[in-house]
């Protein structure tokens, strides 16, 4: 029952040139961590740029577990969420909380996947606008499943504190990359829904993805005309296919610079692609 080493990613053919991508790294803005305490390494990105795979080949290559803030996704054998710490029962949790086959560290650093703010697809502007503390607040929450009281089960809300979180992961996908598989992911939940008049419209092909992307353009289209956000930029972005999904992109890895910034911690910048181009060194960073 040995874990077996998720298959490097195929990335999405491009019509555009294909730019090297360097995993960097910058500094902390605070002094080491010297305690043997087990502390929390954020692995947050963009959705759909790879968090699961990326969390996945960790607990292969080292035989480690690792953890969320959504513990709703993962819950134990008695359907609750785990917590990692007694001490903050509302985040993180355990990914694999029933898995036998990997350990639970207790010391170091523990990836901890998280989305953050902004992210929504399917939304107005006042739904995915942050500002760097609300940004920073959705970096450190995420639905979990606990007893309600009666037997039964309930779905609450949870937040951590920003003190337990000394080091980052940030994940960084080719954004055509990126947006072309939200799009999949919207037509694949079309498709498990049972829509099927608009899994045909939106068909995974260039015609489906431009329907889409103008039929989210038109919803939102008085929306944006009347945000103070779009106000120097809609002109020009309103001709680009799914163009909020790219302004959501933008604002979320700016914020997402500046929330390590603030914390002072350091982060690790990890390019997606490169688990494609250079499988072997990115996975022993």
């Amino acid at each position: 029952n040995h874990l077996r080493l998720p298959k490097a990613p195929e990335s999405v053919p491009k019509t555009h040139d294909s730019v090297p991508k360097i995993n960097r790294f910058h500094p902390s803005l605070r002094k080491d961590d010297a305690d043997d305490s087990l502390k929390v390494a954020f692995l947050m990105s963009f959705p759909n740029s790879g968090t699961s795979y990326t969390s996945r080949l960790v607990r292969t290559v080292t035989g480690h577990n690792t953890a969320s803030n959504y513990g709703l996704e993962t819950p134990g054998e008695d359907g609750k969420s785990a917590p990692v710490f007694d001490f903050s029962p509302e985040g993180p949790f355990w990914s694999q909380p029933t898995d036998a086959r990997i350990t639970r560290p207790t010391k170091g650093y523990l990836l901890t996947k998280t989305h953050c703010g902004g992210r929504c697809d399917k939304c107005s502007t006042d739904k995915y606008i942050e500002t760097h503390q609300t940004f920073l607040q959705r970096c450190l929450e995420g639905e979990y499943t606990t007893g309600d009281g009666s037997g039964g089960l309930q779905v609450l809300r949870g937040h951590y504190d920003k003190s337990m979180v000394r080091k980052a992961v940030h994940l960084i996908r080719d954004p055509f990359d990126n947006i072309v598989s939200r799009f999949h992911l919207a037509h694949n939940r079309l498709k498990k829904r049972g829509h099927n008049k608009s899994v045909e419209k939106y068909s995974k092909s260039r015609e489906g993805f431009r329907a889409f992307c103008s039929d989210l353009a038109e919803t939102y289209r008085s929306d944006e005309e009347e945000s103070r956000f779009y106000a120097d930029v809609l002109d020009d972005a309103k001709e680009v296919p799914c163009h909020a999904d790219f302004f959501r992109y933008v604002q979320w890895h700016n914020l997402a610079f500046a929330t390590t910034w603030d914390l002072g911690i350091p982060a690790m910048i990890l390019h997606y692609e490169n688990y494609t181009t250079n499988f072997m060194e990115t996975k022993h960073l």
